[in-house]
C-alpha cells in the first residue's frame, strides 16, 4: 500500500515539524486542563494555549499558520473550553492577524511577538468575561481587575518558553542558503 508513497526528505521533515506541533498543542492543553485547573496561582488559573497557538501562527506565517491556528482552536474547543465557540473566532482571527502584522510591519523578534501574545490573550479573555457578565450567572465587574488582568499577565510567563519550543521546531526542514 505505501510502496508508491514517495516522499521527499523535505516533505518528511515537514510531516515531522507539524506532528511536533501538534504533540505541544495537545501536551500544553493537558497542562492547562489538568494541571493548571487544579494548582492555580495567586488565586487564577493559567491560560497558555492561546499564546502557543499565536506563537505558531507568527513563526509559521498567515496561511499554514492561520490552519494550525483554526484547528488548534477547534481542538480547544471540543475539549470543552469554557465559551470555546467564540475561542475559535478570536483566537483564530487574532492570530492570523498577529502573523500578517509581524510579517509586513514589525520584526519576527521576540518582543513583538510577545506584545501580539499579549494583545489576542487579552481580547480573548475579555469578550469571554463580556459574555460571562452579560449571561446569567452574571460574574461582578471586579473579576475583571483582581482575575483576568493576572490570569492574561501570569500567563505571559509561558510565552518565552512556547517562543523558544516554536522556534526550535519551525526549524524543522528550513534550508539555509550559505
Amino acid at each position: 500500500m505505501f510502496r508508491h508513497l514517495h516522499l521527499t526528505k523535505l516533505q518528511w521533515l515537514g510531516i515531522l515539524k507539524w506532528s511536533l506541533y501538534g504533540l505541544l498543542t495537545l501536551v500544553v492543553l493537558l497542562l492547562q486542563t489538568v494541571v493548571l485547573t487544579q494548582l492555580p496561582v495567586f488565586g487564577v488559573k493559567l491560560s497558555p494555549l492561546p499564546i502557543l497557538i499565536v506563537c505558531v501562527c507568527i513563526r509559521e506565517g498567515p496561511e499554514k499558520g492561520g490552519v494550525y491556528a483554526i484547528l488548534a482552536t477547534l481542538f480547544w474547543c471540543l475539549s470543552g473550553a469554557d465559551f470555546g465557540n467564540l475561542s475559535v473566532a478570536v483566537l483564530s482571527v487574532g492570530a492570523i492577524l498577529s502573523a500578517v502584522l509581524c510579517r509586513a510591519v514589525l520584526t519576527l523578534r521576540f518582543l513583538p511577538a510577545a506584545l501580539c501574545c499579549l494583545a489576542v490573550s487579552l481580547v480573548n479573555e475579555s469578550l469571554i468575561f463580556v459574555f460571562k457578565l452579560i449571561l446569567p450567572p452574571a460574574v461582578a465587574l471586579s473579576n475583571y481587575w483582581r482575575i483576568l488582568l493576572p490570569t492574561v499577565a501570569l500567563s505571559m510567563l509561558f510565552m518565552p518558553i512556547h517562543y523558544a519550543l516554536v522556534k526550535l521546531i519551525g526549524r524543522i526542514g528550513v534550508q539555509d542558503d550559505l
